[in-house]
């Protein structure tokens, strides 16, 4: 049982020669480790054994080991080795072959070795062994291009280089062979010897992948198939590229002026990468760093976009600083959306101070929007404008023409626009049509002046450039002149005319001329001969409450000068003042007048020359309602509804009408009854006919007769027409309605509508003296009392 010990050794035969008769087997043994060198100790006969064992080297005569049974047993028999040996060798019997173990080898072992075996009976036999003794390389030196030596975990190195290590080996025997090895792949099997006995293997790696990162490489050095080889090993370590940079949110349109927050992660680098954000070439600043691992980086950047920024690509980019060129990035065009934003300009070719009227005028709406307008409108002075080729204006696209423009587009013009963002509205242009003069409106045209008196008329003209040159002419159908003092600052001047005899009314003209041209037409002023204005009329009652009334009037001829209006206010009952009024319209409003009382109202216009004659009304201010207050046992209020107080004024009119016929009725049942009287006694007619009244009836009559109207000194009722026989009932008819009158107060009153006299040059001589006026309608009004 030689097995375990000749699975060491290479085992084989040489042949016999004429030097060596006898065969020799092969052994070879690793420096260090054992060898079993076999010897055939069997006889040829079973009753025959080994005697003598002797063991020799190369040719020295003495045996280097020795086994004496020839006194006894083999098993039992005595066993010597020379000094070399020392207590290395051992002869082992039991097993077949019996073997010699050496047990450490050491390289002088190495050479020729014959086992001599003498039997007690049989002839010797000699088995010869060549030992060859295996030196194993020493360990591996990995070396880098310095020279330097390199062990463990080298680098770091970047990605995409390229990277060469050598592997040295020195010693053994025979030569070793020196390969490089990754995981359980040979890399390069390629070595050389060096002078020495160095043998060395280059390995180059001409790029560093991803996949380099902590790959371990092995330099083996190996000269047999017995031990294992001698091995050296380096581990690399890499800075790696990063693999992609991502943008989220992904692309989308951005609001203007709207902040927000973007997010870049980069994967993949060693060590994490530096990210960095670019607004084209422009690097931004306001970025924070989120999360921060080994491959992994996450920067956010807080932008607010601008109108300016839209187009603008906007990129991520992540590099590793330890390699150059190792960026990657990750952007888009931004797509920043806003309102229109909208500039207006005139015509290149135009002036604003230059536009005069009939000019060709044309506008530019420029626009700058995202997403583009669906609507484009034009303004001017607010209003919009559409295409009107009759008046001139023409829309095309982003223009607006004006042809021949007129100082009626004189104003500011603005253009707008929409999309889906919102309204977007340019700046205002001020187009200033200059123009020849023309006459301003709402001047006064008509003056009144007596004659030797001066008189003052006042020209305004509207014109652009308002540096006018002003004439005056006085035109009529007696004369013709252009003597007229007059002064003129810029479009405003006044003449001081003088008439001197009748010949001198008429017309004064008045017209002006600037650098655009001459007024067309003139203004008119036409001079009268002053006079008192003509009275009110058209007077209505537009509202009346517990404590006042308003009334409104339509003014008459302000007798060529200007005019104020009068309204005075008097209690029927007393003729007591209440209110006197001065307006410069013929509007009045009269307050805090007792309530539920009638009341005489007089207005009147004047001037310098005189008043006009009075216009006279009746009216009365509300009662007050009638409240009742809630009784303690929990009793309501009567409250009167709309509807109620409706009813109650239709009763009221249906009552009153009927007895206006029964009054109607019974007169006349009374004036049949005193034309058969007049007949039979004819005398008795001048008895009833009644005396004049005085000053005290004419009182006594205003304090019962609300409807009666006084003026000044003379009063008449609204029956004052009555005379001779038809006195009398037309003095009962009164008599009956002031009785009815406080009633009918209740839910009605009667407005009393006069018609203006006609007024010749002696009325106006005599204006002082107040005019009768005849009534001519008498209407209920339709306000209600609740």
């Amino acid at each position: 049982m030689i097995g375990p010990f000749l699975a060491d050794a290479w085992l084989k035969q040489r042949p016999a020669s004429k030097e060596k008769p006898f065969a020799s087997i092969l052994y070879t043994a690793v420096l260090h480790g054992k060898v079993a060198l076999p010897c055939d100790v069997s006889s040829p006969s079973a009753d025959d054994s080994a005697a003598l064992i002797l063991w020799y080297k190369d040719d020295s005569a003495q045996p280097i080991y020795t086994l004496d049974a020839r006194r006894g047993n083999v098993d039992h028999a005595h066993q010597s080795s020379s000094p070399e040996l020392e207590s290395r060798a051992y002869f082992n019997m039991i097993n077949r072959p019996a073997f010699l173990q050496l047990d450490p080898v050491k390289e002088g072992d190495a050479g020729e070795y014959r086992c001599r075996v003498d039997f007690h009976k049989a002839r010797t036999v000699n088995t010869v062994i060549t030992l060859k003794i295996i030196v194993p390389p020493g360990e591996p030196v990995i070396l880098d291009e310095q020279g330097q030596s390199l062990k463990g975990l080298v680098g770091p190195y970047n990605e995409g280089d390229s990277l060469t290590v050598m592997c040295q080996a020195s010693g053994g025997k025979p030569r070793p062979t020196v390969t490089w090895w990754r995981d359980y792949s040979l890399l390069d099997g390629n070595y050389t010897f060096e002078l020495g006995d160095i043998v060395q293997n280059q390995l180059k790696l001409n790029r560093l992948r991803r996949q380099d990162l902590l790959a371990v490489l092995t330099c083996q050095a190996s000269n047999n198939n017995i031990t294992v080889p001698s091995s050296n090993a380096i581990t690399i370590d890499l800075n790696l590229k990063p693999e992609k940079a991502v943008i989220s949110p992904s692309h989308k349109p951005l609001l203007a002026d709207k902040e927000i927050e973007l997010t870049c992660t980069a994967k993949g680098s060693r060590p994490a990468s530096k990210i960095t954000w670019w607004k084209g070439n422009q690097q931004m600043q306001n970025t924070r760093e989120s999360a921060l691992h080994s491959s992994d980086t996450t920067t956010i950047l807080t932008f607010t976009p601008s109108i300016d920024d839209n187009g603008k690509f906007l990129s991520c980019r992540a590099e590793n600083p330890l390699i150059a060129g190792s960026s990657v990035k990750d952007g888009w065009k931004l797509d920043v959306q806003y309102p229109p934003q909208i500039s207006l300009q005139l015509g290149k070719n135009l002036k604003v101070s230059n536009i005069q009227e009939g000019n060709d005028v044309y506008f530019e709406c420029n626009v700058r929007a995202n997403p583009w307008i669906h609507e484009l409108s034009w303004q001017f002075e607010g209003q919009d404008l559409t295409t009107n080729t009759s008046a001139g204006v023409i829309i095309s696209n982003q223009s607006l023409v004006l042809q021949r423009v007129k100082r009626t587009f004189r104003g500011r013009f603005t253009c707008s626009a929409t999309n889906s963002r919102g309204l977007g509205i340019s700046n205002e242009i001020f187009l200033k049509v200059k123009y020849a003069p023309l006459c301003k409106p709402g001047q006064k045209t008509i003056y009144g002046v007596a004659k030797h008196e001066s008189l003052d008329v006042s020209c305004e003209l509207d014109s652009d450039p308002d540096k006018v040159t002003v004439h005056w002419r006085f035109n009529s159908s007696y004369k013709r002149s252009d003597k007229i003092t007059f002064s003129t600052y810029r479009a405003h001047s006044v003449a001081t005319y003088t008439p001197e005899s009748d010949e001198d009314y008429g017309k004064l003209l008045c017209w002006g001329t600037n650098d655009i041209g001459i007024q067309s037409e003139p203004c008119v002023f036409t001079i009268v001969p002053a006079g008192p204005p003509d009275p009110l009329h058209n007077c209505s009652l537009v509202n009346q409450t517990e404590e006042l009334i308003s009334i409104h009037c339509l003014e008459g001829y302000d007798g060529g000068m200007s005019q104020r209006f009068m309204l005075e206010v008097y209690l029927i009952n007393s003729n007591v003042l209440q209110a006197n009024i001065t307006s410069p319209v013929p509007v009045f409003l009269a307050d805090d007048l007792p309530s539920g009382t009638p009341l005489r109202i007089v207005m009147y216009a004047a001037n310098p020359k005189g008043r006009s004659s009075s216009v006279v009304m009746l009216a009365s201010t509300l009662r007050p309602a009638e409240k009742l207050t809630r009784r303690g046992d929990g009793e309501g209020m009567f409250i009167i509804r709309p509807f109620l107080a409706i009813l109650i004024a239709i009763v009221t009119i249906l009552v009153t009408i009927t007895l206006v016929l029964a009054i109607f009725i019974r007169s006349k049942w009374k004036r049949r009854t005193k034309g058969e009287i007049r007949r039979n006694n004819p005398e008795s007619e001048k008895s009833e006919i009644p005396l004049k009244k005085d000053i005290e009836d004419i009182g006594d009559i205003e304090d019962t007769g609300p409807d009666i109207i006084p003026d000044k000194g003379v009063t008449r009722s609204p029956f004052a027409g009555c005379i001779d026989e038809k006195e009398q009932r037309c003095l009962q008819l009164s008599n009956i309605m002031e009785d009815h009158s406080l009633h009918s107060l209740k839910t009605e009153h009667l407005e009393v509508v006069y018609s203006s006299p006609v007024y010749t040059k002696s009325h106006l001589a005599d204006i002082n003296s107040p005019k009768s006026i005849s009534a001519t309608t008498i209407r209920p009004s339709t306000s209600l009392v609740s």
